[in-house]
C-alpha cells in the first residue's frame, strides 16, 4: 500500500507541476493560491490535469481546493481508489 500511495502521489505531483507549467509559465509554488486564478481558467487547468491523470474529478469538491498540494493529495486519494494504473 506505501508503494501504491507513493505512485500515486508522484503521478498526480507530474499532473499538476506540468499542467500548472504548460498553463501558466511557471511551476506551481507553495504560496500559489487555485483560488487567485480566474475561475474559467482554473476549470481549465483542473481539465489539464484530468486528462494527464486518466481521471474524473466530477465527484470531488475541487471548487474548494486552496492549493496546488490539495490538489496533488486530492489526485493520489483517487488513484489510490481507483487502482493505480
Amino acid at each position: 500500500m506505501i508503494a501504491e500511495r507513493l505512485e500515486a502521489r508522484a503521478l498526480a505531483t507530474n499532473a499538476v507541476r506540468s499542467a500548472f507549467y504548460e498553463r501558466f509559465g511557471e511551476h506551481p509554488s507553495a504560496e500559489d493560491r487555485l483560488w487567485q486564478i480566474d475561475p474559467i481558467a482554473r476549470l481549465d487547468f483542473v481539465g489539464d490535469v484530468e486528462l494527464k491523470l486518466g481521471v474524473a474529478f466530477r465527484d470531488e469538491d475541487v471548487e474548494f481546493l486552496e492549493t496546488p498540494s490539495d490538489l496533488i493529495e486530492r489526485g493520489a486519494e483517487i488513484l489510490i481508489r481507483g487502482g493505480v494504473r
